[in-house]
């Protein structure tokens, strides 16, 4: 009773549902018509009377004026009269009298509540209560011991007829008028749950019957009912169709059978596809499809072994089979019911997922293969499931990725003399216990490649076919290779790639001599990656990515003679491969690159790829102008260029061992200048219009800058570290010294700099505090040798502070006079005040005799010297005037912060 409530429920309020929607969309088509029929009534009554027409009741959409029709020859139409005469004219002409247009008929009015309460649900509730009436009847007989067991099941089995019987009665004597009548319906749908209660109960509740006859029972009462709905309607249908499937569930055998039970789901299957094809229920069809997967999960994952294993595994070819046969093409005609299609298989095919991850066995991934030949077969005479084959191909493939694989040993015999290897006695191609294996993923490759030649010249989405014989082989060899060698370098794989690569190639020359310069190109871009996969299979560290990267180009150049875009998906898949290995694997460090600096193996590594990202980028552009995968292309070039200066650096550093822990101040400052010099590259480079390079110089400069903010902050006078013993060419040079001219020229001619203030407030002052350290170092540098941190500072090497602060602060005047930037000016001004203050604070303590003689007097002079300086080229006193600033930029550029 809980679970004939519940359909009632459920199907009513879906049903209700779907009404309610249907009854929408035809009141919004009445009231179209309704509107356009009183806009020809109004124009109608123009012509009658000759009155103006009233104001449309609802909006109008714009249509354009008729065109004149010539209905004279050009002489008679020069004599006609003018449009304002003509229009006189008509005005005061007698209307003449038009035939009467009888008027419509009044639309029906909308059901009311009342009807809807008495017509529909009322009747429903009766058929409901008419149910209960007769268990409670039943009920009431068995508590009085008026009946028993048998009596109790043949009433039951008696109503049900019955109520099956007065439906058809009352559905031969249709009520008056055009309402709908649900009491047939209704009571075919009580009549058909008796029927099937009453089985129940004589099988299971009191064993009347045998299993056997129990269940057959059963299963009369629900085909039934599905074959009733074809004239009751589709709760009729629902009921039939749990009733079909809860059957097995019910009923306990002493010897069961898989094969008997699935061949009854099977024929339950057919007879709901069945109603489908009739009555185009396409839920009904998908509801069957789950319930088998229900079944066939629970029947994979069953202790039967042997024959018995392969009942659930073929069950679901079968089943999709029937349903792709019986699927009626009225289902096909919306985007909704083309996807719901793929239901049945994407169900019944996960539902023999647990058995392949589980066991070992073979009939769950032979079930999942026969699915491609199933698909491939309907998908001939139905183009509009043309998606349907690579659906199939890959729940196989993730079959060959799930198979519980066993462990083997190769079976090859080494003959061993005096402690080495003399010889090798061959073995078996392949060890006994991975034929099941192999032979599967053999046949789910060959089934997909030679399909997929043969349809792509013979069926509609050709190039869908040839990307399928293009790609299921190669992930199918790269699942197994995975799987049975775990990416171990072997020579027999890769023969085997070399093989496909071939008959890819051969592929592409019949698809090229029959003009299809799509399927060309699939089948070019899978011989390429058969190329990878062989090179993945002979080669190990970066040698794998220097041949990976070297099939970019290739790609390219098949893109732009094919005009296959697709392939541009494909080069970005193997750019990110490329890019995880060389930049993202902690590996990478350890890998023999060789000890002589910059001439080794990191040219092969890094530079080879980055100069083939480079050229696929450049046949891209060309192709197809700037999109996502040339952007990707050219960042990842970026990012491998990159990759090679700095790795390059830290090679030499530490004489090869690129995975040292230790980061030198050397190092570190050829880092900072090399970052610097690869922004500004990538600067010039986004000039030209690349969307790549203006991120990539913004990344390169926001890390030079954090580099060299970190050097500022742990420079070699805190922390202690040999800096070079040479004078001025020592690690200061890089550390600061370069990279805050290239700071400055970037604030002073650069107008990307120019036009972000903060921007270039940021870099300014960068730029003056690298240069500003490196003469203070460079200072210490010269008086205390490579170890800028030992000992103190005598009264020379202060005294060279002062002096060298107060050149720089002149130079920075002189510059700001010269440019007539008042910035620079106040520059040199702040650091002229430094060295004054440095001169009062600190030289006036620690200086003594000359020293401090002359540091007080070079002071002096500076001082005197700057202020002729400002009188002479910045400060200037007209007559009437007061003081104002000469040769300054323009206010916007002078302003404070600009």
């Amino acid at each position: 009773m809980a679970l004939l409530f519940g359909i009632v429920v459920v199907g009513g309020w879906v049903l209700g549902i779907a009404g309610f929607i249907r009854a929408g969309r035809a009141l919004r088509l009445a009231d179209a018509a309704a509107a356009e029929l009183g806009r020809l009534r109004a124009e109608l009554a123009v012509l009658r009377t000759g009155a103006p027409a009233p104001p449309p009741a609802v909006p109008e959409p714009e249509t354009p004026p008729p065109e004149p029709v010539p209905d004279a020859a050009p002489a008679e139409a020069a004599a006609e009269p003018a449009p304002v005469e003509m229009a006189e004219a008509v005005a005061t002409a007698p209307a003449e009298p038009l035939p009467d247009v009888p008027a419509p008929p009044p639309a029906p009015p909308g059901k009311s509540l009342e009807e809807v309460l008495a017509l529909n649900w009322g009747v429903w509730l009766g058929a409901g209560a008419l149910l209960l009436a007769g268990l409670f009847l039943i009920r009431y007989a068995v508590e009085e011991g008026w009946l028993g067991p048998a009596a109790r099941t043949t009433l039951a089995a008696l109503l049900g007829l019955a109520l099956i019987m007065a439906g058809e009665w009352l559905a031969r004597r249709p009520p008056r008028g055009s309402l709908p009548d649900h009491a047939p319906a209704a009571l075919a749908a009580g009549g058909v749950s008796i029927l099937f209660g009453a089985a129940y109960a004589a099988a299971s509740l009191y064993a009347l019957l045998p299993p056997i006859l129990g269940f057959a029972a059963m299963a009369l009462a629900a085909l039934a009912g599905l074959l009733l709905s074809l004239r009751r309607g589709q709760l009729v249908a629902a009921i039939g169709l749990v009733g079909a499937f809860a059957s097995p569930m019910l009923v306990e055998t002493p010897n069961p059978s898989a094969f008997g039970l699935f061949a009854y789901l099977l024929a339950v299957t057919g007879a709901a596809m069945a109603v489908v094809r009739a009555t185009a229920w396409g839920w009904l069809g998908w509801a069957a499809s789950l319930f088998g997967a229900i079944y066939v999960i629970g029947g994979s994952l069953s202790d039967v072994t042997g024959l018995e294993a392969w009942a659930p595994a073929l069950f679901v070819p079968l089943a999709v089979a029937l349903h792709l046969a019986l699927l009626p093409g009225v289902a096909l005609d919306t985007p909704l019911g083309r996807l719901l299609a793929h239901l049945p298989v994407i169900a019944l095919g996960l539902a023999l997922m647990p058995a392949v991850l589980g066991y070992a066995i073979l009939p769950a991934p032979v079930g999942l293969l026969l699915l491609s030949p199933v698909v491939l077969l309907r998908v001939r005479a139905e183009p509009r499931l043309a998606w349907l084959p690579a659906l199939a191909a890959g729940l196989g493939l993730i079959a060959l990725h799930l198979w519980a694989v066993p462990s083997w040993v190769a079976t090859a015999e080494a003959v061993i003399a005096g402690g080495s290897v003399q010889a090798v006695f061959p073995g078996a191609l392949a060890p006994e216990v991975l034929h099941p294996y192999l032979s599967v993923a053999l046949a789910l490759a060959l089934l997909h490649l030679l399909a997929g030649l043969w349809l792509e010249a013979r069926a509609p989405h050709g190039l869908r076919f040839a990307g399928l014989a293009a790609a299921v082989p190669l992930l199918a060899l790269a699942i197994a290779y995975g799987r049975v060698r775990g990416f171990a370098v072997d020579q027999g794989w890769a023969a085997v790639a070399l093989l496909l690569a071939a008959i890819l190639t051969a592929a592409a020359a019949r698809a090229g001599r029959q003009d299809a310069p799509l399927r060309a190109g699939a089948h070019a871009a899978g011989a390429t990656a058969a190329l990878a996969l062989m090179a993945a299979m002979l080669l190990r560290e970066h040698w794998l990515s220097l041949a990976v990267s070297l099939l970019l180009p290739p790609l390219a150049v098949i893109a732009q003679r094919s005009g296959l875009r697709a392939l541009r998906g494909i080069a970005l898949a193997v750019a990110t491969v490329v890019l995880v290995r060389l930049l993202l694997n902690e590996a990478v460090l350890g890998y023999g690159f060789g000890t002589a600096p910059v001439l080794n193996a990191l040219w092969l590594a890094y530079g080879v790829p980055a100069l083939a990202f480079w050229m696929a980028a450049a046949i891209f552009r060309r192709d197809g102008g700037e999109d996502m995968t040339v952007s990707a292309l050219e960042a990842g070039a970026v990012a491998l260029t990159t990759g090679l200066v700095m790795l390059q650096i830290r090679h030499a550093s530490h004489g090869g061992a690129l995975d040292s822990g230790a980061w030198p101040f050397l190092e570190a400052a050829l880092q900072v200048s090399a970052l610097a010099l690869l922004a500004g590259a990538a600067l010039l480079l986004a000039r030209q219009g690349r969307q790549a390079m203006g991120w990539a110089w913004r990344v390169l400069g926001v890390l030079a800058m954090v580099f060299g903010i970190v050097l500022l902050v742990i420079n070699p006078w805190f922390e202690p570290a040999p800096v070079g013993a040479t004078p001025i060419v020592n690690a200061l040079l890089p550390a600061y010294l370069l990279p805050g001219l290239l700071a400055g020229i970037a604030v002073v001619w650069l107008p990307e700099v120019a036009a972000r203030p903060a921007l270039r407030r940021l870099l300014g002052l960068y730029a003056l505090a690298a240069v500003f350290a490196f003469i203070t170092l460079s200072v210490r540098h010269a008086f205390q040798g490579s170890l800028l941190a030992k000992g103190t500072a005598e009264e020379a090497e202060l005294y060279s502070y002062s002096g060298a602060w107060i050149l720089f602060g002149a130079a920075l005047i002189w510059g700001g006079i010269r440019a007539a930037s008042g910035v620079l000016r106040q520059a040199g001004l702040l650091l002229i005040a430094l060295a004054t203050l440095k001169v009062f604070v600190v030289d006036m303590d620690a200086l003594v005799g000359l020293w401090r003689v002359l540091s007080f007097l070079g002071l002096g002079l500076a001082l005197i010297g700057l202020g002729a300086v400002y009188r002479r080229f910045v400060v200037r006193r007209d007559p009437g005037e007061g003081a104002a600033l000469s040769r300054s930029l323009p206010p916007a550029a002078d302003a404070p912060g600009g």
